[in-house]
């Protein structure tokens, strides 16, 4: 009898599971109107900011004063820098069907760099608010905690459409308070372009959950929730680059080589920081030894 000898495995991989990006993607609204144009260099851009804006009442035959229009441009700095590097050894690749470039590149972006990119928003956007309310949430207050939020955008001149980043805590308190229960709904709304099923109340602010470790980034804070517009802020990504060099090429072996660069951050525009509402509880840090 003959024997059939197959020296791969199945081509499948046991995959992590991991979610899309929760905040960077849904936030990249902000970031259209930047182009390689706005760049100095590798990783700084500039950010235009008017200033200027007066009005006062008006003198009848006489002289009204005038002021300028100052046009400024800011150059701010791409802070994340992050660097992967992966050898694949050819022998290795011939005998699993599932150890292949595109495989790990996949694997790296889905369990690696949506996470971070999804932390580093949060964290920019922790920075830069211009309201915390510290506050704890219950099922009995989390309607008025969250009508607290749109009241100040309403006061505040803050136009949308806006988007709320919550806590898994948040979302079920929320969802099961007596007075919403008949509002609470789950829709598909179009962000960014990409068509995502978000919960909202009475079909209007979309509330997207995110995942603890993505958006409890700051040990002295357990967030409730970020209160945005879309266009609060800039996702931007300078240099994000991988380079294959092929194990035809590896002096010292026969491996693939796989290494990638990428300059990314989260810009938040200085006259739009009032407009991050962040509800958290405060979280006593116990000193490490």
């Amino acid at each position: 009898m003959p024997v059939i000898l197959d020296n791969k495995d199945l081509a499948k991989l046991d995959q992590e599971f991991a979610a899309d990006s929760q905040v960077w993607e849904v936030l990249k609204q902000g970031g259209q109107d930047i182009d390689e144009s706005d760049f100095v260099g590798a990783k700084e851009v500039r950010v235009n900011k008017m200033t200027g804006f007066t009005v006062s009442d008006y003198k009848r035959n006489a002289v009204n004063a005038r002021n300028k229009i100052n046009m400024e441009k800011e150059t701010r700095k791409l802070e994340k820098e992050r660097w992967m590097g992966y050898d694949l050894d050819a022998l290795d690749q011939s005998e699993n069907g599932s150890y292949d470039v595109t495989n790990v590149l996949e694997q790296h972006v889905r369990l690696i760099a949506i996470p971070e990119k999804d932390q580093t928003a949060v964290s920019r956007l922790l920075e830069n608010a211009g309201k915390n309310v510290v506050e704890t949430v219950t099922t009995a207050n989390s309607l008025a905690v969250y009508d607290a939020a749109e009241q100040y955008m309403t006061d505040q001149e803050i136009v949308g459409p806006f988007v709320m980043f919550v806590s898994s805590d948040f979302y079920l308190a929320l969802k099961n308070n007596e007075k919403v229960s008949k509002t609470f709904t789950t829709n598909e709304v179009k962000m960014n372009g990409i068509n995502r099923k978000v919960a909202q109340l009475d079909n209007e602010i979309p509330i997207i959950k995110v995942a603890k470790k993505r958006l409890q980034v700051d040990e002295s804070k357990k967030i409730n929730f970020i209160f945005v517009p879309l266009r609060i802020a800039a996702p931007i990504e300078k240099y994000n680059d991988v380079t294959l060099i092929p194990s035809k090429d590896d002096r010292d072996g026969y491996r693939d080589t796989i290494k990638g660069l990428n300059y990314y951050d989260l810009i938040v525009f200085d006259n739009a920081k009032k407009a991050i509402y962040v509800s958290y509880e405060e979280v006593e840090v116990i000193p490490e030894g």
